[in-house]
């Protein structure tokens, strides 16, 4: 990932995103955007974590999904994996399925947020997971089987509306990976 510094503009724009004043928030929204730069996107994930305002809130994940640089995902991946994030991270995985960008080689990521998680969290993964374009790699197919397998192991399954989506996940993981070795997932 190419590094990338962070511009006097930027950095004002970062501050007046934090301003009162919706036209400053708005305009610094257009500056960021337009820059391309995705140095700031840690910045403004954790602005979306602290911030109460709910307007904000829409116009940065409106802005994260219409991220096209590539660096971005690993970005957005580190934030999901951390746990610092989760109140946030049904919001990303959202972001994620309605991104441009291909999340492919993350699938097995997001089999392990949907185990981790509530329903709305296993939902998203499960949008998310369907709207990845593939062809998925034989090696993130059988480390989401492993994580699928361990879930069913050990939990006690309640025919639950999170057990029936990671159902759904199973299904489509099997799917697509019907060469390899299929008695990993549990029908």
């Amino acid at each position: 990932m190419a590094t990338k510094k962070i511009t006097i503009p930027l950095k004002k724009a970062l501050v007046d995103l934090e301003s009162d004043d919706a036209k400053k928030m708005d305009k610094a929204i257009q500056t960021i955007s337009t820059s391309g730069n995705v140095a700031v996107l840690s910045e403004l994930i954790k602005l979306l974590r602290t911030t109460e305002n709910k307007g904000l809130k829409k116009k940065l994940i409106a802005l994260f999904s219409d991220i096209i640089d590539e660096d971005a995902k690993v970005i957005i991946m580190e934030n999901l994996n951390d746990d610092a994030c989760d109140e946030v991270k049904n919001d990303l995985i959202n972001v994620v399925w309605n991104s441009k960008l291909d999340f492919s080689e993350f699938i097995a990521d997001f089999v392990a947020l949907s185990l981790q998680g509530d329903f709305m969290r296993s939902m998203e993964c499960l949008t998310a997971i369907e709207n990845m374009a593939g062809p998925f790699e034989e090696h993130h197919l059988l480390e989401a089987q492993l994580y699928l397998k361990e879930y069913y192991s050990t939990h006690n399954l309640q025919k639950s509306q999170k057990d029936e989506i990671i159902g759904d996940i199973a299904i489509f993981i099997r799917d697509q990976n019907e060469g390899i070795d299929a008695d990993l997932l549990l029908e």
